[in-house]
């Protein structure tokens, strides 16, 4: 199936893209989106493995993000030397990342080479070394890193918001793990994260490119095709069902405080998601041209930067938000945000706001084929909240067609003041 996409976006004039999406299915039946792109000799690959940090064992958190930072680091024949060496020679890249929800891999190559980029993508995958002198070198990185954002005000009081908002809920674990259990995690468990997660039925891939769609269909088999089958019901993962709710302060001597903050938010295929992601845009996720932004650092200097965005994962979504402000600032900074965000729920925004909204998610958009790289993980991205191959043809107009009072009853129903959480961390009072 062919989908041609017609996007028109505002900025000086009035430009247009068409994207020529396919999804094309191996003979093996690895399935992948493709878009052909032959302006350039370069192939970009985002590829994603479900559940990521989600699965990590008990007492052993972080093991995904070990095996992320290993699998460059030796594979079949090749030690972590040759195997970087041989990357570099055939102007290969590879980027292994584990998050809450996913395993991912990006991959770009000259499309000349692909033939052993993509044999040595392969041994990465499925023939690690995991050799013991590497494995205890990550470990210390990884030791290096976590103590590093623990002494972060920032990315401790990030830490500490995910740790206490979530509950009980696996997504309250640190992706890096913890000093205790990195130091738990041996080779086996690494060999066993991927002999059970890294399968067919788990695999979603998006490619832009210099490659035909016959041709990649057979690269499809030579990389993936030993890949185990997998049974889908293994990836399940729990959905966001309660919350923390209030404040949660915490003491560190410091002469600023950083607050995180947040609630429930949406799933990405909620019908209503548009409508609330518009609304944020004019609260705290537009910049300078923000509510928040105005009210807060301009009128009042209060802060140098605050924001707000949605995050829809695989357990649902939240709207998450941040700022840093001097220890004495932050009582009256707490109030003027709460203000906002009861305002935003009582008055909505207003047409202009709507219509410079509008304009701005429909035009933003063209950044997303701005290389072939963008394009790889976009179509990634669109199949991993099962969107649909007709997205890239249906957005704009679903931008367009939300009107005033829709976006408005979403306001009402989304921002949840009461229901607010604060993880703040520092000197304040």
């Amino acid at each position: 199936m062919i989908v041609y996409v017609f996007l028109f976006f505002f900025f000086n004039s009035i430009n247009l893209f068409a994207l020529d999406v396919e999804e094309i299915v191996s003979d093996k039946n690895i399935r992948a989106w493709i878009v052909e792109d032959n302006s350039i000799p370069i192939i970009s690959m985002n590829l994603t493995f479900k559940g990521g940090a989600y699965f990590d064992p008990l007492t052993k958190e972080g093991t995904s993000t070990f095996v992320a930072a290993l699998l460059d680091e030796g594979a079949g024949n090749l030690s972590s030397k040759e195997f970087k060496e041989e990357m570099n020679d055939l102007g290969m890249k590879i980027d292994f990342r584990s998050s809450k929800d996913e395993f991912s891999i990006t991959f770009q190559t000259i499309s000349k080479n692909k033939k052993k980029s993509f044999e040595l993508l392969r041994r990465a995958i499925l023939e690690p070394r995991f050799d013991s002198e590497e494995i205890e070198k990550i470990r210390n990185q990884i030791i290096s890193s976590i103590k590093i954002n623990e002494s972060n005000i920032r990315s401790f009081s990030s830490q500490q918001f995910e740790k206490n908002f979530y509950l009980d809920h696996k997504f309250s674990r640190n992706v890096e793990g913890s000093l205790k259990s990195i130091k738990n995690i041996k080779k086996p468990d690494l060999e066993e994260y991927i002999k059970f997660f890294f399968t067919k039925s788990n695999l979603i891939i998006g490619i832009s490119g210099d490659i035909s769609k016959s041709e990649m269909k057979k690269q499809l088999d030579s990389t993936f095709g030993d890949l185990p089958k997998g049974d889908p019901k293994n990836f399940i993962i729990k959905g966001i069902e309660k919350v923390k709710t209030g404040e949660l302060r915490i003491k560190k001597k410091s002469p600023q405080t950083s607050v995180f903050f947040g609630h429930i938010g949406l799933s990405r295929d909620d019908e209503k998601y548009f409508a609330a992601r518009i609304a944020n845009y004019v609260l705290g996720g537009g910049g300078f041209q923000s509510k928040l932004y105005k009210k807060i650092r301009e009128e009042n200097g209060l802060v140098y930067s605050i924001y707000s965005y949605l995050l829809p994962n695989a357990g649902g979504g939240i709207i998450l938000g941040g700022f840093q402000t001097k220890n004495e600032n932050v009582k009256t900074t707490l109030k003027l945000l709460k203000k906002e965000w009861s305002k935003i729920r009582e008055k909505g925004i207003s047409q202009e706001e709507l219509d410079n909204a509008k304009s701005y998610f429909i035009g933003s958009f063209s950044r997303s084929f701005s290389s072939t790289k963008s394009i790889a993980a976009l179509l990634n991205t669109v199949q991993t909240y099962k969107l649909g191959i007709d997205y890239f043809n249906k957005r704009s107009k679903i931008i367009k067609d939300l009107d005033l009072e829709f976006v408005n009853n979403v306001c009402k129903d989304f921002f949840k003041p009461s229901e607010l959480f604060f993880t703040i961390v520092g000197d304040s009072s």
